[in-house]
């Protein structure tokens, strides 16, 4: 509006309001608003709010223990500077809030009050988190914030060209801000992208909760909600607004999802939904009362494309085609009843679009949901295919006389019509509308022997894929069975020495390092390579693939340069075999990084880390294991290197991948769970570690084996959380039956058994067991000076709890030797 003419300003507010005195206050505020315009406030509406000249004035100057830095912008209620604490305590960046004077109505401070209170009761990494509050000398409320160093998603995400699928992922992380809010009865009234910005590191933080109001049992909270409107002006941003917030009527949590529909359509298509050429409040108004909200599809334009990652125009509106409109326009249905229930319901859709699922907002056809089961379980609806190319496939490599080809031929026709028919029989009888892969391997698991007794090669084949796939699923006696299986026949039918039996070898050693059963993990793989060796077999797919075993077992035995040696070798022989884009080449680069950064090279880590996920990203665009197996090691390292907002980002978006494609009760999530556990650990919140590490122990016995680590480290985390909560009993138990299954099921050189040793000693220094803790801590030290570097964070960590066991036993001379380098 301080764009108009005077003329046509005056018009636009005769059109505003009625309200003589507030038309009065409008005018004033524009007229100083010309004098003093700030390149922040260019562009937007205006609102009633001093001059940047008058707000600046604080710059410099203290608010309790923080020093002003600059002014960052001037809103509805007031300034919001950036602030540094300005005394010893320590050092941190944060937002500071403050009502200007000559706004502090009576109004004005309830709103400030209430955002105070609402602020306070919300706790979500994608909240902005209210640190401090108080009032200064003049008696005016400031709060201190978080400061968010990010842009509004819609920009953040243009300014990039990020692709559909990293912006649905966004997308995500707001959904469950609001629902949580939603949860602790706040609606947010004014959600648009200036309220929701990305950090450099892909972190959304939902923002000012000015407008806020708190949700009563009736819908309204009568005696403290805030006033809808004042004069005839709305509290709120009409072109985000939904139709009963533009009415003035009692708004429910369904108002924030129309808004969220609204990001949503601007996110995918570049655009808003109603878009008025008039810029009138009236016209935007009406445009959103009166006129249908088209499909995403059809809006969206060549430049819209351009920023959602280059791709053409033509795939772009087919990309949104469908499921993707259908979410949209369900969101922004004009009768709040008929939007979805809550934000974790549409973010719940978007996620079930990324994994190919069916979608609430879809018709419930058979056919849709045929095509979606297809889609995500490749895996096993082509089960046989796969058996067959890799069966022909060995065929035309061994075999040149046409009675042999003849006898492979019928071998595969064979299995093949006995895994189509598997598939075709197999119904689930739970009341779910698809069939488990679980399932389809029991069926296979109980016929397979029989159906095949007279066909010993055929039954390999089968028993291979079966036991396999039952390792993939985390059933690994079921697994080791089949593959025990597998192994005999193949050794009956092709010989101990031949390519079939060592690809067996090599699986029941990869069975066994899953569940941590070390010992016989090296005895398998070191068989396979001496096989390969003999026979030459040094240039292909095989060889590869045990030189990444190995390095996989000498990582887990805690000797990473010897990992790092193996993993290098087969990087390089898969680059020359699958080619520097294939996702072979990035688990490659994977298991390097992993390796590098056990040795203290975070950076390097943290890069070949990167670009894999590039390459896993670029060639699996549906939700894939590969791709949740590469974040899980990214976020590792980036937990490591101190950046938490980033680590946590990836932590939950791999822990979200593997529930979907793996479930809540598969190991490799339950893995996952832990590491996250230790990173919530050291964010200091040690209520919800211990709630993390039980979840993963009630996998105990049935998903997880006693064998597998994340029993042990699960009781690890547990018992330093209950350290920290002050329950030493009950973190004494647990710290020492991890240990116990660390000594049990590792070799005596491993560094997870210093590791049980190291935390336990740091328990008993805790509960001043000082005669405990010293042996426990000093035999740590022996184990990390045989297996890892000096230098490395798990030697550093246990020298430092050396150090602390002698000065809290009174024996400085003895903490001086582990404080110095």
């Amino acid at each position: 509006m301080i764009d108009l003419a005077p003329a046509d300003r005056d018009a636009a507010l005769d059109q505003l309001t009625t309200d003589a005195e507030l038309r009065a206050e409008v005018a004033a505020v524009l007229a100083r608003a010309e004098a003093h315009t700030s390149p922040l406030d260019s562009g937007a509406l205006p609102q009633r709010a001093p001059p940047a000249t008058a707000a600046a004035a604080l710059i410099g100057e203290r608010i309790g223990p923080y020093t002003v830095v600059r002014l960052v912008g001037i809103g509805g209620m007031g300034a919001v500077y950036e602030a540094a604490r300005a005394d010893d305590e320590y050092h941190k960046r944060v937002a500071i809030k403050v009502v200007q004077r000559g706004i502090d109505s009576d109004v004005t401070l309830a709103r400030f009050r209430r955002e105070r209170q609402i602020l306070a009761s919300l706790d979500h990494p994608n909240i902005a988190t209210l640190h401090d509050g108080g009032v200064m000398a003049d008696g005016r409320p400031f709060l201190v914030m978080e400061y968010v160093d990010g842009g509004p998603i819609t920009t953040w995400c243009n300014e990039r060209s990020l692709p559909l699928r990293e912006r649905l992922t966004l997308f995500r992380q707001v959904c469950a801000a609001v629902h949580h809010a939603h949860r602790n009865l706040v609606i947010h009234r004014d959600l648009k992208p200036a309220n929701i910005l990305v950090t450099h590191d892909g972190t959304v933080k939902l923002l000012d909760f000015g407008i806020a109001q708190l949700v009563a049992d009736d819908g309204a909270d009568a005696a403290d909600a805030m006033p809808l409107t004042r004069g005839g002006v709305r509290a709120c941003t009409p072109e985000y607004a939904s139709p009963e917030q533009i009415r003035g009527q009692v708004l429910t949590t369904a108002s924030d999802i129309y808004s969220l529909g609204v990001v949503l359509f601007e996110l995918l298509t570049g655009s808003r939904p109603h878009v008025v050429a008039s810029h009138a409040l009236v016209d935007i108004e009406r445009a959103v009362l009166e006129t249908p909200v088209p499909r995403p599809s059809t809006v969206i334009t060549g430049h819209a494309s351009a920023a959602l990652g280059a791709q053409p125009l033509a795939r772009a509106r087919q990309r949104l085609r469908g499921d993707l409109d259908s979410i949209a326009l369900m969101a922004l249905r004009p009768e709040p009843a008929r939007r979805y229930p809550s934000a974790e319901a549409l973010g719940e859709d978007v996620q079930h679009h990324l994994d190919a699922r069916p979608v609430r907002a879809q018709p419930d056809w058979l056919g849709y949901r045929a095509a979606k089961f297809v889609r995500r379980n490749r895996a096993v609806t082509l089960i046989s295919l796969l058996a067959v190319v890799a069966l022909l496939a060995g065929v035309a490599i061994t075999t040149t006389e046409a009675q042999r080809a003849r006898v492979a031929a019928t071998r595969a026709t064979q299995a093949n019509l006995f895994l189509t028919q598997l598939l075709a029989s197999v119904h689930p009888e739970t009341g779910s509308r698809d069939a488990k892969v679980s399932d389809v391997l029991d069926a296979a698991a109980t016929r397979v022997a029989h159906e095949f007794a007279r066909a010993p090669d055929i039954r390999a084949d089968l028993e291979s894929v079966i036991g396999e796939s039952y390792d993939g699923l985390g059933r690994y006696d079921d697994a080791e069975r089949h593959l025990k299986a597998a192994l005999a026949l193949r050794q009956q039918t092709a010989g101990a020495d031949s390519r079939a039996a060592t690809q067996d070898v090599r699986k029941l050693g990869r069975l066994y390092l899953d569940q941590g059963v070390l010992d016989s993990a090296g005895d398998c793989f070191r068989r396979a390579l001496a096989t390969e060796e003999a026979h030459h077999w040094t240039g292909d797919e095989l060889y590869a693939g045990s030189l990444s075993d190995l390095g996989s077992l000498a990582h887990m035995q805690g000797h990473a340069a010897e990992g790092e040696r193996y993993h290098r070798q087969a990087l390089a022989l898969r680059l020359r075999i699958d080619g520097p884009e294939s996702d072979q080449v990035a688990i490659a680069l994977t298991d390097v990084g992993v390796t590098v950064g056990e040795q203290g090279r975070l950076a390097e880590a943290e890069a070949l880390h990167r670009q894999a996920l590039a390459i896993v990203r670029r060639n699996n665009p549906q939700p894939n294991e590969r791709v949740a197996g590469v974040l899980a090691t990214l976020a590792g390292v980036l937990d490591l290197e101190g950046k938490t907002a980033a680590a946590d980002s990836a932590y939950r978006e791999t822990l979200a991948l593997r529930k979907a494609v793996l479930g809540p009760q598969h190991p490799d999530y339950a893995l996952t769970l832990f590491n996250y556990s230790g990173f919530v650990f050291d964010q200091h919140r040690y209520q919800e570690a211990a709630s993390y590490a039980r979840e993963i122990l009630a996998l105990r016995g049935t998903a997880l084996p006693e064998s597998h680590p994340a029993v042990a480290a699960a009781l690890q985390t547990l018992g330093r959380s209950l350290d920290q909560l002050g329950d030493h009993v009950q973190a004494s138990a647990a710290l020492t039956e991890s240990l116990d299954l660390r000594r049990r099921y590792n070799s005596p050189d491993s560094w997870v058994i210093a590791s049980g040793e190291s935390i336990l000693g740091e328990h008993y220094t805790l509960v001043k067991d000082y005669r405990r803790a010293e042996p426990l801590l000093l035999d740590a030290a022996g184990r990390y000076q045989r297996v890892i570097a000096p230098a490395d964070y798990r030697n550093q960590a246990n020298r430092q709890r050396l150090a602390a066991l002698y000065l809290a036993w009174g024996r400085p001379d003895q903490a001086a030797r582990y404080t110095t380098p």
